[in-house]
């Protein structure tokens, strides 16, 4: 365990100048304290990673929770995918659209449609990488950066189906309305669409974010089996049914989401859409 995590960041042996803030300093030991960190963690834990008495650590952890940039489920800590944008600069250097590309074109070749990856940030998914068929046109608008209310899209479904019921059920609370004829509009609904899915491995949407639009999403779990990002594939209804979802688009989706997670670089994703 490195120094930072054996002194309190903001005791007097760890500041370096009249300029050094103490809170900054801790509030940034308690993001770290989640490095390598096998699932959520509790208050204690965090306090002895992070080298800070309890009190300190819990009204980091709140700060931090208040701000979104971590989560508490069942006394439990932590990290959300809002710490993407404290890193946003290291990504790039670090190549993660790269990394990531390569799969998606391969697949959008494979499959005729437009490839995405999302991570879950609260109640919505974020595509972190997309590729845009040549051949086939969507309706729908993505991009890099899109944000989806998850209780409607596959992708969303897929990562959601990672957490536990109850947080199912908080984060999509008072987000539930119809936006087709065909969304599933209330939350007791939801929650048994994420269920399914989390039995199935698979989520599959069917014009409940826009009509004539079907979308399919697989997990990219890391090592420890965590789901830490969503594989997903759009098409226009016309040109997919929910068979040609099962047979055809399934089985490439779920080789090339195995692909992923055992060439993407744990530290990579580990903490943005892990569940």
């Amino acid at each position: 365990m490195d120094a930072l995590m054996r002194r309190d960041p903001g005791s007097s042996e760890g500041r370096s100048s009249q300029t050094f803030v103490n809170g900054f300093a801790r509030g940034l030991a308690v993001i770290e304290s989640f490095t390598d960190a096998p699932d959520a963690l509790s208050l204690a834990e965090v306090a002895v990673r992070a080298g800070l008495d309890r009190a300190v650590a819990r009204r980091m952890l709140l700060t931090l929770t208040e701000l979104g940039f971590v989560v508490q489920t069942r006394g439990r800590f932590r990290l959300t995918p809002r710490v993407m944008r404290l890193g946003y600069a290291f990504l790039s250097q670090a190549n993660l659209d790269g990394m990531l590309r390569p799969f998606l074109v391969e697949l959008t070749q494979r499959l005729g449609e437009s490839i995405s990856v999302s991570v879950l940030d609260g109640a919505e998914t974020v595509v972190v990488c997309h590729v845009t068929t040549t051949i086939r046109k969507t309706g729908l608008l993505m991009r890099e950066g899109s944000r989806w209310p998850a209780y409607v899209v596959a992708s969303g479904r897929i990562l959601l189906a990672g957490l536990p019921d109850d947080e199912v059920r908080s984060r999509v609370k008072d987000q539930v309305r119809p936006l087709t004829g065909k969304t599933l509009a209330t939350e007791d609904a939801v929650v048994q669409a994420v269920q399914a899915a989390r039995r199935a491995g698979y989520a599959l949407v069917d014009e409940e974010l826009e009509e004539g639009l079907i979308s399919v999403s697989v997990p990219i779990r890391n090592r420890q089996g965590r789901f830490i990002a969503s594989l997903n594939a759009s098409s226009a209804k016309g040109r997919a049914s929910e068979a040609t979802m099962h047979t055809v688009f399934l089985p490439a989706m779920l080789e090339t989401s195995a692909e992923i997670g055992r060439v993407l670089p744990e530290e990579m994703l580990s903490h943005q859409g892990g569940i």
